[in-house]
């Protein structure tokens, strides 16, 4: 085998589970597309101890950190995967074990204007980025399942919530506007108004959004892992492991409610079952 361990994501997840492994002494490889979920993002709220970096920095500091244990992060936008006798094969490397840590896209409104809020005053998260917008006017937009959850949830951090829903019928003691949003106005990438259907401009201050995530599993799919039914990569909560063996899946590809720190944490647990099942097959020769 080429490697003990590959890792398809250089996200929070698959960084955490590489450093984990590279301190076990375990050949890694970490392979990585360059296109992160929070690409948009300024900052990371929520991280202890970064509280405020840049996204972009966590990613340059943990492929830093890696590289101290031998670990390369290879530019790389992966096409193939088969398990193979006692391992897995990647585009024609080999390894004992896999971690899938591929992540998950967030569907955006396809909306005049989201473009030049996105990152900056329209994000996903409130627990990320919620308290720079408190006491602020905010706008939630979502599909109805998703609204009734999220539109009263944003009123933990400001008591002027309105819901754009246009399918949403139930009262959720928040106030909803069921006309099509046609155009968001912003001045230096701050919202300021939402311009509806038929209706007077509404003035809002931040908007938070929740319409689809498309979870990256092609991988998962040719290599025979099952699926959740929203397209998730199904994983045990214990170790992570994947329906496939040698095969585990962390971060979001596998439960998109994981945020950074919690996707940290995920990788660093699938790397201390794959480093102790490697011990229990006898594969104890440091690197």
């Amino acid at each position: 085998m080429d490697f003990e361990c590959l890792v398809v994501g250089a996200g929070p997840a698959g960084l955490s589970a590489a450093l984990t492994l590279g301190r076990a002494r375990r050949s890694v490889l970490v392979l990585d597309s360059g296109k992160p979920r929070n690409y948009a993002a300024r900052e990371m709220h929520g991280v202890l101890g970064h509280d405020g970096l840049p996204p972009a920095e966590l990613r340059a500091r943990g492929v830093e950190e890696v590289g101290r244990y031998g670990i390369e992060v290879r530019p790389a936008e992966v096409g193939e995967a088969r398990a193979i006798e006692g391992g897995v094969e990647v585009d024609g490397i080999t390894a004992r074990t896999l971690i899938l840590a591929t992540g998950m896209l967030d569907a955006t409104p396809d909306v005049e204007g989201f473009d030049a809020i996105y990152g900056i005053s329209a994000h996903t998260c409130p627990y990320c980025d919620g308290w720079e917008h408190a006491d602020q006017r905010l706008a939630v937009l979502a599909g109805p399942e998703a609204a009734e959850h999220m539109g009263p949830l944003l009123r933990q951090w400001s008591s002027d919530v309105i819901v754009f829903s246009p399918g949403l019928e139930a009262d959720i003691g928040v106030p909803v506007v069921r006309e099509p949003i046609t155009r968001f106005v912003s001045t230096d990438c701050r919202l300021t108004s939402i311009e509806l259907d038929g209706r007077d401009p509404i003035e809002r201050d931040a908007l938070f959004f929740n319409i689809a995530m498309h979870p990256r599993s092609a991988l998962a799919i040719q290599l025979g892992c099952t699926l959740t039914e929203a397209g998730f990569v199904e994983s045990a909560a214990a170790d992570r492991q994947t329906t496939v063996d040698r095969v585990y899946a962390v971060g979001n590809c596998a439960d998109p409610m994981l945020n950074v720190p919690m996707s940290i944490a995920d990788g660093a647990r699938a790397a201390v079952f794959v480093n102790v099942r490697l011990v229990g097959e006898g594969i104890v020769q440091p690197v």
